[in-house]
């Protein structure tokens, strides 16, 4: 059995602003790292860590776990919103396309952005992964830190729910627990599912 944590990285300028912030690389905002420290009580000793390679990602991981050894990875990269970065809703909804796209995300794509479906393609690739690397350490719990359309991508892959089922906010995340089964871990039961959220106490640790 393995304890997975998807984490969303800490308020940043460009989530304050409701800003579709992709690959932008926004740092965390003060208020940010003040929650993110919240967080760290609630999270064990880390058999494995990975992060987006995104600022906001990595400054996340160290507060979580500082001294910790973590991988690095573009594959836990927000979608790229090409030429919407740092838009908001009230600057794009009169655009056809921007329509188009919140209605059909996997037939439409932001112009010079990525699409839906290599996205997807990516961050299950990524999922993949993780869940071969934790069945052949072996670990007893891993984390993830990462953006929110990692995060539900990953979450509703593992749990078998629709995409949107479990809304994360920035500082915040998941605990899914999976009994893994098969040689690669390709297969699994899903046992708890448990959200995470910030609480004032003591530090956290890690492994």
């Amino acid at each position: 059995m393995v304890d997975l944590y998807f984490i969303r990285h800490g308020l940043t300028k460009g989530n304050k602003q409701r800003q579709y912030i992709g690959w932008s690389d926004f740092p965390l905002l003060k208020e940010g790292k003040t929650n993110i420290q919240k967080l760290k009580d609630q999270l064990p000793d880390m058999g494995l860590i990975y992060s987006s390679d995104l600022l906001r990602c990595l400054e996340t991981t160290e507060l979580l776990f500082p001294g910790c050894r973590y991988g690095r990875s573009s594959s836990l990269r927000e979608i790229h919103f090409g030429d919407w970065e740092t838009c908001t809703y009230e600057d794009l909804k009169d655009k056809d396309l921007y329509r188009a796209w919140v209605s059909r995300p996997d037939r439409f794509t932001p112009p010079e952005g990525e699409s839906y479906p290599h996205f997807q393609q990516r961050v299950e690739r990524f999922l993949f992964y993780l869940l071969k690397a934790v069945k052949k350490q072996p670990v007893e719990s891993a984390a993830v830190v990462t953006h929110g359309g990692p995060l539900r991508e990953m979450i509703s892959w593992v749990t078998g729910t629709p995409l949107w089922t479990y809304r994360v906010h920035p500082g915040e995340g998941v605990k899914i627990k999976l009994q893994l089964k098969g040689e690669g871990g390709m297969s699994w039961n899903l046992l708890q599912v448990e959200p995470i959220t910030g609480k004032e106490n003591g530090p956290g640790i890690c492994g």
